[in-house]
């Protein structure tokens, strides 16, 4: 009798123990390396708590940044996760045993406001284990760094910015799929799909949302369309090349820095990225984050091997 009363006591206690936390047996997806503001971090089970530097996010949790607030995350596949203000993002899934083994799995859902993310190991090999869902599109990477916003009807970007989802690329290539078919991203692109029973599209980038740096010709593309047949991407780009130079001479002729020196490749809201790659003697290189001068600390912080799924 003794007995079963103390292996009852320990269940309860164990069960407490997991009201709690709320992710006892959750998987580790990140850590936090930088918060400004106040930025709640739900847990899958409801607990909800206001995250801090060093903080652990696990698979399941939801983030929600307020208007004035933004945070950094280190993933565990060496991936970067940069939120704006006034954004929803909840990591559905996250699976890295260390090992691109096919097991590996990075899924995001983001309902509001927007992120950059630079990805790390996940997805490097196998693209289909990582990709963004949001109410319009779903993003796919190929090793990347972009950047995602959302336009909700609550948005105040609704006078300038038509309500869907909004994907830049600064370096590598995303998809954007729909019902409707799929548009693939290149750098200094950006897509934009209005639902999921709209095709995507490329679109000059919206200056309201991101900022640019003037890019040489050379760099603007046109759309690739995806109907089902990989052949469809090369037939799509060369028709849609003249189209994609007059979006890159737009962009060029409006890009402009705002009021807090946001640049394309150094800064994604309260956040900047130095770049700061250097493979002379065939290391992975570093990338350097930092808050940007309105915000600055002594919260720097150095990522090693970030740049490495780059192509």
């Amino acid at each position: 009798m003794k007995n079963f009363i103390k292996a009852l006591l320990s269940l309860i206690t164990l069960l407490v123990l997991v009201s709690n936390s709320g992710s006892v047996y959750a998987a580790v997806a990140g850590r936090v390396q930088f918060v400004h503001g106040t930025v709640q971090l739900t847990t899958a089970t409801g607990v909800t708590h206001a995250i801090r530097k060093g903080d652990v996010v696990n698979e399941g949790d939801t983030l929600i940044s307020t208007q004035t607030a933004s945070a950094q995350i280190r993933m565990e596949d060496g991936g970067i996760i940069a939120m704006r203000s006034d954004t929803k993002l909840k990591i559905d899934r996250f699976t890295f045993n260390g090992h691109q083994d096919g097991t590996e799995r990075s899924f995001f859902s983001l309902f509001k406001g927007g992120f950059r993310a630079i990805t790390g190991l996940i997805g490097k090999e196998n693209k289909v284990n990582y990709h963004i869902t949001t109410p319009a599109t779903t993003i796919g990477i190929r090793g990347t760094d972009h950047e995602i916003f959302v336009v909700t009807p609550e948005s105040s970007l609704t006078a300038t910015a038509p309500i869907g989802t909004y994907n830049k690329v600064n370096m590598g290539e995303t998809s954007m799929t729909t019902e409707k078919g799929t548009v693939f991203v290149l750098p200094n692109q950006m897509g934009f799909a209005g639902a999921t029973d709209q095709m995507p599209h490329l679109q000059p980038i919206n200056l309201n949302i991101f900022t640019v740096a003037a890019q040489p010709a050379s760099q603007a593309g046109g759309d690739k369309h995806e109907g089902g047949k990989e052949g469809a991407r090369d037939g799509s780009r060369e028709a849609g090349k003249e189209s994609g130079r007059e979006g890159s001479r737009e962009m060029r002729g409006t890009a402009t820095t705002d009021k807090n020196e946001m640049r394309e490749t150094a800064t994604v809201d309260k956040i900047e990225v130095h770049e700061t790659t250097t493979n002379k003697t065939g290391g992975e290189g570093a990338t350097s984050l930092t808050p940007s001068t309105e915000h600055s600390g002594t919260n720097t912080i150095h990522t090693e091997g970030v740049t490495e799924p780059r192509h």
